[in-house]
């Protein structure tokens, strides 16, 4: 009877731990999955900054009544990033060309809003045939150097390169601190801290980021490894 007791105890108290182990392992993954909800829901809302849709509207419109040969390409980049984002950014992963094919066409919009492309250098190394990338994880970073980093009265300088190696892909983004004058919920976004987040989601082992905000520039190294 002892023996039978103290079996019967045993299996009683492993059976509270693990209980305990699986409500404990079950309220972690609903954390995590509530984490993930709300950087996905971020994530969505961030695709198309309506800022940038805006203004670009706007000087596409100038660019018509100018009657200037560049609005038709223009309008064929910027629709080009919108039926990227509404059909292929959903996705898990997508092709690193497509992907840096729509950030090309969002650097390629810039000269509508800037004068002095010699201050903007963009360099691409590398092969892209056949890697796969989370969608949308590089363009926040490139957004921001913009956003912060242009004023046409001050001298502004943005570099953007994009590296792939055997193992890697790498992004560097620096750009100089310049006076800007933003809308508050524009200024107030919180894209590079979103897309952070999506990073640590999806690449959870296999990326590095940081970024260096100094006084007068800020600059982002990403290292995300295929897989």
């Amino acid at each position: 009877d002892f023996y039978f007791l103290h079996a019967k105890s045993v299996l009683q108290f492993m059976a509270a731990f693990f209980l305990s182990l699986l409500l404990r392992i079950n309220k972690q993954l609903k954390e995590s999955e509530e984490e993930k909800l709300k950087a996905e829901v971020s994530y969505l809302k961030a695709q198309i900054n309506p800022h940038f849709l805006f203004n670009t509207l706007n000087s596409l419109y100038a660019l018509t009544i100018e009657k200037s040969d560049y609005a038709p390409d223009a309008v064929i980049k910027l629709s080009n990033m919108m039926r990227y984002v509404v059909t292929e950014s959903t996705n898990d992963f997508v092709s690193l060309e497509r992907e840096i094919s729509y950030i090309s066409d969002f650097i390629d919009m810039q000269p509508l809003r800037i004068s002095d492309e010699n201050k903007l250098e963009y360099i691409i190394k590398g092969d892209t045939k056949g890697r796969k990338i989370a969608p949308l994880v590089i363009i926040p970073f490139i957004e921001n150097a913009f956003k912060y980093g242009v004023n046409s009265e001050e001298d502004w300088c943005i570099k953007i390169i994009m590296e792939m190696t055997e193992t890697d892909f790498i992004l560097t983004v620096m750009n100089n601190k310049v006076n800007v004058n933003l809308p508050y919920d524009y200024a107030s976004e919180k894209g590079i801290e979103n897309t952070s987040k999506r990073l640590n989601l999806i690449y959870p082992s296999n990326h590095e980021l940081k970024i260096i905000d100094a006084a007068d520039s800020f600059e982002v190294h990403l290292k995300i490894k295929w897989i």
